[in-house]
């Protein structure tokens, strides 16, 4: 984070950067990023599954499902967003996305195993900064799970 803030820039692209960090210092790190934009008129994309507190923080807000992006629009006059709160609002999309997928699922046929009897463990652990992949060596039979949100 700190070497992405030393130079100047014009973009600057932060992916789950506060998921390790207590409620106080993240609090006080996005303050300082907001202050950080506006001093230099820079913009900050930042990736998240951690909406607790956000919901004065974006400007705008970009929505990826499925691999593309669905939409991205400024947060000001969004009743949706004033009426329910971020957090609220991106479980409902969440919730349809499961939905829609669950639908798709049923008309190619997919067919899932019941809950618990999985042949595939799947495991979101030993990630490598700046690499594509895990640095964990992984049992036989099981496979890296990925953020869904971030898809």
């Amino acid at each position: 984070i700190s070497m992405g803030l030393i130079k100047p820039f014009q973009v600057l692209l932060l992916d789950e950067i506060t998921v390790d960090l207590d409620v106080l210092v993240r609090r006080d790190l996005m303050s300082y990023l907001v202050k950080e934009c506006e001093e230099r008129g820079a913009t900050i994309i930042y990736a998240t599954h951690i909406f607790d507190g956000l919901d004065d923080w974006a400007t705008h807000i970009a929505y990826v499902a499925r691999g593309r992006l669905q939409f991205c629009r400024p947060t000001q006059g969004w009743e949706e967003l004033e009426s329910q709160g971020l957090g609220a609002l991106v479980q409902t999309w969440l919730r349809e996305e499961k939905k829609l997928q669950k639908k798709r699922e049923l008309e190619e046929g997919v067919e899932r195993p019941a809950r618990g009897k999985s042949t595939v463990g799947l495991l979101n652990n030993g990630y490598g900064a700046g690499r594509l992949n895990a640095t964990m060596k992984l049992p036989a039979g099981m496979a890296h799970s990925s953020n869904a949100v971030l898809r």
